[in-house]
This record gives structure tokens, C-alpha cells and sequence, in this order.
């Protein structure tokens, strides 16, 4: 099949939040990425591009499949060292303020700008088995092509809900009974290799690479002990770090 110019124009679009939203697509790029994304949500695929040199090493289940030259997938594709296939996909809708959570804990990812620090994020999230993540106004837009590639598709599986703030953000998870919120700080507050309520019906936030998290009444405060001069770790490890803690206490032995 051709490719026509209306769908390259909307592949295009595609890089913008506008299009995203006006058209309720985005662009999932790689052959990880991708490859991942047809395993786990394939309805959520609405076509494919495949670069011709590239044809032979794309995943066999491909959906609705466009072959290009080299050329023409380069003037597509907004990485510079392209893998030769993308898809545009089908953006999910948020979680429903009616739904309850299931998750032992909230992750809440608060002004988060950098894409990659984003997208890492939910990749780590969906690694340790947590169904959604909370974010608030400001933070990067979750389907930015970048983001996707960092999450590895990530959050296509792992459902997502967002607030305008911090605060409208905290009488949520308290309505659903979260009632225990930190807020993670790399001067002050109980270790979080110590504090024994961290991951119980509760909130844990990752705050803006700049700014930190926002005040918040009522939210203790948790740092991860460092010996060495470095002032703080990256928003992505801190969040690993805290997150596999989840995981060490959960595992007999570790």
C-alpha cells in the first residue's frame, strides 16, 4: 500500500501535543517499542511504516503495514538515528475518576518535564507490576513520541490519571483512602530504607528535575541517604531506587 500525503501529514502532526489531541493518535517508534506494543495492546495499532531496507527485520505482525524508501521514513521519523518502523496509535483514554485503584501504593509523578525521566519512570513502573500512575498539569505529555520510546510503550499497559495540582491530586487519593502521602526530598525527611508505612495504602512523589515537589499539607517528607557529595540523584533513578525498594521488602531473602 502507498502511503498517501494526508497520512503523512498526520504522521507529522503527530510530534506536536496539538495533533495529538485534535487527532487522538500518537506515534510509537522503534523496533522494540514498537515490537512490545503489538504484543501487548495490538488494538490499539492503527497502521504501520516500515522504511524498505527494513522490511525483512520488522516484527511479523505488523498491522497495516506501509512500505517507504529510506528517504521518505527519514522525513517521517523524528529520531536521528532512525530504526526503520513506527506506528500510530490509538491514544488511551484516562483512568475514570469512578474507578478505584488496586495498586498497594500511588506512584504520583509531579511537574515532571523531561521526557526521558518521564518515560523511565513509567517503564519502572510497569517493571515492579503497578497498574497506573498519577501525574499533575505541567508535567510533559505522557504520549510524546520521546516519552514512548523511553517507557518502551509502557504507557499503553500502565493506566494514567491526571490532576490540575497537588492538592486536587491529595483529595483523590484520600476519597479512595490513601491517606499516607510522601513526598520524596534529597535534603530532609525519614530514609526511605526506614520509614515502615511507605508503600502501605499510600502516595510516594516524584517532583519537578528543577523545582522539587510542591508543598503539600499533611505529606511527610522521605529522602534516599546518600554518602557520597552528589547533591541529588536524576528524577528517573531516584524513582527506581524507592520503587525496587517495593520490591526488596516484598521478596524473602533480599
Amino acid at each position: 500500500m502507498l502511503l498517501t500525503k494526508k497520512q503523512e501529514s498526520l504522521i507529522k502532526s503527530l510530534y506536536t501535543r496539538h495533533g495529538r489531541k485534535k487527532n487522538n493518535l500518537c506515534i510509537c517508534e522503534g523496533k522494540r517499542c514498537v515490537a512490545d506494543l503489538l504484543m501487548s495492546k495490538p488494538e490499539l495499532v492503527k497502521f504501520t511504516v516500515i522504511a524498505e531496507l527494513n522490511q525483512n527485520s520488522s516484527p511479523d505482525n505488523v498491522i497495516n503495514p506501509f512500505i517507504v524508501s529510506d528517504r521518505k521514513f527519514s522525513e517521517l521519523s523524528a529520531t536521528v538515528a532512525s530504526q526503520g518502523i513506527l506506528a500510530v496509535v490509538e491514544r488511551p483514554e484516562l483512568i475514570s475518576a469512578d474507578i478505584e485503584p488496586v495498586d498497594p501504593f500511588i506512584l504520583v509523578l509531579d511537574r515532571l518535564a523531561d521526557p526521558g525521566n518521564f518515560g523511565s519512570i513509567l517503564r519502572t513502573a510497569r517493571a515492579i507490576g503497578l497498574t497506573e500512575v498519577w501525574y499533575t498539569t505541567g508535567s510533559v505529555d505522557p504520549f510524546n513520541d520521546k516519552v514512548i520510546r523511553a517507557a518502551m510503550a509502557s504507557q499503553f499497559v500502565v493506566g494514567m490519571r491526571c490532576f490540575a495540582n497537588l492538592k486536587e491530586l491529595s483529595c483523590e487519593l484520600r476519597r479512595f483512602g490513601y491517606d499516607k502521602i510522601f513526598r520524596t526530598d534529597p535534603h530532609q525527611g525519614e530514609s526511605c530504607f526506614a520509614s515502615e508505612e511507605l508503600f502501605s495504602h499510600s502516595a510516594i512523589i516524584i517532583g519537578n528535575e528543577a523545582d522539587g515537589v510542591a508543598s503539600l499539607d499533611g505529606s511527610v517528607d522521605i529522602l534516599i541517604p546518600m554518602s557520597g557529595s552528589a547533591e541529588s540523584l536524576n528524577a528517573a533513578q531516584a524513582a527506581t531506587v524507592i520503587l525496587f525498594e517495593y520490591i526488596r521488602r516484598r521478596s524473602p531473602g533480599l
